[in-house]
């Protein structure tokens, strides 16, 4: 086993000459001249479990149609709202697979929620290790996905983000097996990238995953604090990586530090960085553009957000921490 560690991190806390000590300073944060005020303009729900309230939302979509469909991870279903934040339709309850069946349309924390051109509805099922696919409305299609490692393109631990694409191309981040595994509309398997590592290609905690309309793949690797973009060969089977975006964030390891992506259509990227309580936007070349966001229980910053899903408007972000979902409008 190797571990690798920071050289600012080392130096205070190892006494074996690794490195020589640093003075005690504080760190500066390289993006604060990139920090906007930035208000919400829409707040939908509140902690609980009645509808149209979130225990711990995670990832968010928005369907064909504008609406969102939310991950609400702890409360086991997914919930399809008007931007209003009246409930349209919600689906789900608990199963545990691992304790014995777990029905078709129930739910083990879910973390990941993705539309596709149909307007069908993928969820990772994260803590059933499996993809479940929905219409619109929330009736059951499909599954596919069982509990193991990477000896199978079937086989996920603890699977977050999703992401379809214009072709109905599902991208499914197996976040325990440091891979992307891709599969067509059905669950039929196409092809899979990524291993653990820190070279270009390789992943450590790969959570969020985006495509935009070219075809390029973002993902966020969290644990080697950067964001990478990935390119398709003609087939469409072999993806490259093409672009490597540290990130100063995700520094904590803890379970709830899992950040999502977004990709705008001029291939500006969003990224939610949990723990500091912010969302980071960064140009298509990987220069930071623009950081928004406090650590607050209120609607004027953040508890500890995650999700995120562009709108012609501006972004909706999902607050874990204050169990909400806001809307920020996005000038220039």
């Amino acid at each position: 086993m190797t571990a690798y560690i920071r050289k600012d991190a080392a130096a205070q806390v190892w006494n074996y000459g690794s490195v020589p000590a640093l003075p005690d300073v504080e760190m500066e944060d390289p993006y604060e001249s990139s920090i906007v005020q930035l208000q919400p303009d829409g707040v939908i729900g509140s902690p609980g479990s009645e509808p149209g309230q979130f225990q711990s939302p995670r990832m968010i979509a928005r369907g064909n149609d504008g609406s969102l469909y939310v991950a609400d991870s702890r409360n086991h279903r997914i919930q399809h709202l008007a931007t209003d934040g009246s409930v349209l339709q919600s689906w789900g309850g608990f199963a545990d697979a691992s304790q014995g069946s777990a029905p078709e349309g129930m739910f083990n924390e879910p973390w990941g929620v993705a539309v596709g051109p149909d307007g069908n509805v993928y969820v990772s099922d994260t803590w059933n290790h499996r993809v479940q696919k929905f219409t619109s409305e929330g009736e059951f299609i499909a599954t596919w996905g069982v509990s193991g490692l990477a000896d199978s393109p079937f086989s996920f631990y603890g699977p977050r983000g999703i992401a379809v694409d214009g072709k109905g191309r599902v991208y499914v981040a197996d976040t325990g097996n440091n891979r992307i595994v891709v599969f067509n509309e059905n669950g039929e398997y196409i092809s899979q990238f990524g291993s653990p590592g820190i070279n270009p290609g390789e992943f450590s905690e790969p959570v969020g995953v985006a495509v935009d309309p070219d075809g390029l793949v973002y993902v966020t690797d969290t644990w080697n604090m950067r964001i990478q973009v990935f390119a398709p060969d003609a087939s469409g089977t072999v993806y490259e990586s093409i672009l490597q975006i540290p990130v100063n964030g995700w520094f904590s390891q803890s379970v709830e530090n899992k950040p999502f992506i977004a990709v705008a259509a001029n291939r500006n990227i969003f990224v939610s960085d949990p723990e500091a309580c912010r969302v980071l936007e960064f140009l298509p070349d990987g220069q930071i553009n623009r950081v928004w966001g406090q650590c607050s229980s209120g609607s004027d910053g953040f508890g500890l957000p995650l999700g995120l899903a562009l709108d012609p408007n501006g972004i909706w972000v999902s607050d874990s921490g204050n169990n909400a979902i806001l809307h920020f409008t996005l000038g220039e």
